[in-house]
């Protein structure tokens, strides 16, 4: 996702679920199957293996193409993938029955700027998101508060948030001039677009993530992701260079739990759980 260019201020904002359903079963190839895209996702994979355990039952919150619900599910845990966007809701379906996993996964569609309206089902041993799919909504009280109703006490929920401090990209728009991207996730929202579609994102920090889970929660880890990793922007210049890909990943897994990169990364990985 990139901010609006200025040569599109003109277009229609949409929804981020509109922007994934345009791009559908095309999104794997143009954004999953990049090799820094899969280190990414083996560092929250090291999480997710710590959290849950073979016959937990927990909700994906914006299961995308199903890749970690179908990772769990593979281990024994039951999976609720939920998402915003049908076409990936039909992906992770078609994912799981492909994968042979279809009878751990239940899948949802789920509106997430009218979670106060969700109606799920039943309690749940914890709840993760991935990648990024709660700062498509601005505000997370709503969800918190789902989370506080679905959750036993001692269960753990792991959130993979876009952050507001990325040197990265800061650098890398910086000296390209481009000092509104530079900046733009120092805003209080701003325009962000995928595939030619226009829609919201938020970049909250982890304080912020953490007040809107409400007082049920107490937070027990943050990481930052993406610390000496490239954004999403950088997947294919940076991971066709080996030479520079491989010692950015050995610095990543030094630092990425420690103050301050912890939260100057992408994203940051957020740890709580229900009291």
């Amino acid at each position: 996702m990139t901010d609006t260019p200025k040569e599109a201020q003109s277009e229609v904002v949409g929804t981020s679920a509109e922007a994934f359903d345009h791009i559908g079963a095309r999104y794997d190839d143009e954004f999953t199957n990049t090799e820094l895209s899969w280190w990414f996702r083996s560092r929250v994979w090291e999480r997710l293996g710590v959290l849950f355990k073979a016959g937990d039952r927990v909700i994906e919150l914006g299961c995308g193409t199903g890749e970690d619900a179908i990772w769990l599910a593979k281990r024994g845990v039951h999976v609720l993938a939920t998402d915003g966007s049908q076409a990936m809701i039909d992906e992770t379906k078609r994912k799981a029955q492909a994968a042979g996993v279809g009878d751990m996964i239940s899948v949802q569609l789920l509106d997430f700027a009218e979670a106060a309206h969700w109606q799920i089902d039943g309690q749940f041993d914890g709840a993760y998101s991935n990648y990024g799919p709660l700062n498509c909504v601005g505000d997370w009280t709503a969800i918190g508060q789902q989370l506080t109703n679905h959750i036993r006490p001692g269960g753990k929920i792991g959130l993979g948030i876009i952050g507001p401090w990325c040197p990265w990209e800061m650098f890398w728009f910086a000296i390209h001039a481009d000092f509104k991207n530079a900046t733009r996730r120092l805003r209080n929202g701003t325009i962000a677009h995928l595939d030619g579609k226009y829609f919201p994102v938020y970049y909250p920090t982890p304080g912020r993530m953490q007040h809107d889970m409400g007082d049920s929660f107490r937070r027990s880890l943050l990481w930052g992701l993406g610390v000496f990793l490239p954004p999403s922007d950088l997947y294919k210049p940076v991971g066709a260079r080996p030479w520079l890909a491989k010692p950015l990943l050995v610095l990543e897994k030094l630092t990425a739990p420690h103050w301050p990169f912890k939260y100057l990364g992408d994203h940051y990985w957020l740890e709580m759980e229900r009291m």
